[in-house]
């Protein structure tokens, strides 16, 4: 009798813990016209989608359980300006960092980036504000020091550059801004796409247009990568497959424990294939197979990459199978591309969005479907044999973090500290320039050190230019005709000016430079006539 009893139990504990007898599908936005850009995993386990509503007339954060319903919504905008949002990421103090374009202050629309606490309210808001260009907000990330990184496109820069790097500190000061500037002549029509934030710097993805041997005045789509150190100074470049013929337009990467680089494209040779690409830490190419040989010239593309365990990756999209059918799929595979198991999802308008591994190790992701004319979020969540996740029903606590129960809303943020100089380094080059007069000069010198430093890295394919926003100290130095070091002073920020005593300094020329990391990021001559 005791242990029928215990076998009861058992039972019954089972039976409370997971049920198996439905798919793990959500969908959200139903008659909202709703669209997913990013899924995140909450500190708690529960699930934060970031999309648009209302046909871009917000942006859209919705907290799920972990079992994917919903708990509460926050709407981002007034209805009165467009919105278009990019992804989510959590901070280290577990709120919520967040990026995308709006037309808040400038009709041709502006990059934002937002930092929300772990109650879903806004700590600060900044627009990057370009008048007259159309910019965007690509992609946001958090660094190990707790300042935040966004990636931009198509800001207005000299030489032309359509990717961008800015870095804030935890207030959301600008700290650095840096461009990738490219040879129009080999280069045309970058597209920046991804960010990753790794143990020695940041890796931008992308797509560009770029010749094969013999071409001229024209170029095929490849993936390009731009490695870069914790300042945003490139350290190697790579365009992909500029030399064997590879033509791939690109979707994602990520990065594992060795930190290789793994990145979903599509290979666009003679057929339209799913790809998978494969590069060492230092840009060193190791491999590039097509995935699934779909045999036809229909899209196909695995959009999302996600890593399952040391062996085995998860990568989900949309394939066309024959020229007539297509599959929203996701697919197991070993890390070098071999599929080890397939699942056909129900078919839909897109294939997946944005995917992400869960702390238990199993894969949920977005994706779109706008049948029946309003388009709706569907999520879907599979285990590691990818089928779908079972439902948990023990208790989980939700949102603990934040005092006070988080009820859904909409607000209209405040901006109040506008970036109205991007572009200023490049429409106004004065402010980043040393100035040292009279010149000629005799008894004394004014020296107007610059509002930005700007240092130029012009190695690669892809140069770089850099315009710090922010700095603890720089030198300056002066050097005689003879090339002799004559002074060498360290000028602390804020310090904006310095004069200088020149009476006993003999005739002749002087150069006056200012150093950085380095590197000198601004000069001039001065003769002195004494």
């Amino acid at each position: 009798m005791r242990k029928n009893l215990i076998l009861l139990l058992f039972l019954s504990f089972s039976a409370t813990s997971f049920l198996h007898c439905q798919d793990w599908i959500r969908i959200y936005g139903q008659g909202q016209d709703a669209v997913g850009r990013y899924i995140t995993e909450d500190y708690d386990h529960g699930y934060i989608i970031l999309g648009d509503v209302n046909n871009y007339s917000y942006c859209w954060l919705l907290k799920t359980d972990i079992n994917g319903n919903q708990l509460h919504n926050l709407r981002i905008g007034s209805g009165s300006y467009a919105v278009g949002s990019e992804n989510i990421e959590k901070t280290l103090d577990n709120g919520y960092i967040l990026c995308g374009t709006w037309t808040k202050f400038n009709p041709s629309w502006d990059a934002f980036i937002i930092k929300l606490n772990a109650c879903l309210e806004v700590e600060w808001c900044k627009t990057l504000i370009t008048p007259s260009v159309y910019d965007r907000g690509m992609r946001v990330q958090v660094t190990s020091e707790g300042d935040y990184l966004l990636l931009g496109a198509y800001f207005i820069t000299n030489p032309p550059s359509d990717i961008s790097l800015f870095k804030f500190d935890s207030l959301g000061d600008l700290i650095w801004q840096q461009f990738y500037p490219y040879d129009t002549s080999r280069r045309f029509n970058d597209s920046p796409s991804g960010l990753l934030t790794d143990r020695d710097g940041y890796l931008i993805t992308g797509s560009t247009y770029y010749p094969d041997p013999g071409m001229v005045n024209e170029g095929v789509i490849r993936s390009y990568f731009i490695k870069t150190d914790t300042s945003g100074n490139k350290t190697w470049d790579l365009v992909y497959g500029a030399y064997d013929y590879y033509y791939s337009d690109p979707w994602q990467t990520i990065v594992d424990k060795n930190s290789n680089y793994y990145h979903t494209c599509t290979d666009d040779g003679n057929d339209v294939n799913p790809a998978l690409i494969k590069l060492a830490h230092n840009g060193t190419p190791l491999s590039a197979n097509d995935i699934i040989n779909t045999g036809n010239s229909n899209f196909s593309g695995l959009s999302t990459i996600t890593i399952l365990n040391d062996t085995n990756l998860i990568m989900g999209g949309l394939v066309w199978n024959t020229p007539s059918i297509y599959n929203n799929e996701i697919v197991k595979t070993d890390t070098s591309g071999v599929v080890r198991k397939i699942k056909i999802l129900p078919t839909l308008t897109n294939g997946s969005i944005s995917a992400t591994t869960t702390f238990d190790k199993k894969n949920i992701s977005i994706l779109g479907d706008a049948t029946g004319g309003s388009w709706k979020i569907y999520a879907v969540k599979v285990n590691s044999d990818l089928e779908y996740d079972s439902i948990y029903t023990h208790p989980f606590v939700y949102d603990s973090l934040c005092p006070h129960p988080i009820v859904s809303d909409t607000i209209d943020p405040v901006c109040d500290n506008v970036y109205v100089g991007i572009s200023e380094p490049f429409t106004n080059p004065e402010k980043t320039q040393l100035k040292v007069y009279p010149n000629p000069a005799h008894e004394r010198v004014s020296i107007e050190f610059p509002q930005y430093l700007v240092l130029n890295n012009s190695s690669g394919s892809i140069p770089t230019t850099t315009v710090y926003h922010q700095w603890k100290s720089t030198t300056l130095e002066v050097f005689d005709i003879t090339g002799k070091k004559i002074l060498v002073k360290e000028i602390i920020r804020p310090q904006t000016s310095l004069q200088l005593d020149v009476s006993s300094w003999q005739h002749g020329m002087y150069y006056f430079r200012l150093v950085y990391n380095k590197m000198t990021v601004a000069g001039q001559k001065v003769f002195v006539a004494n």
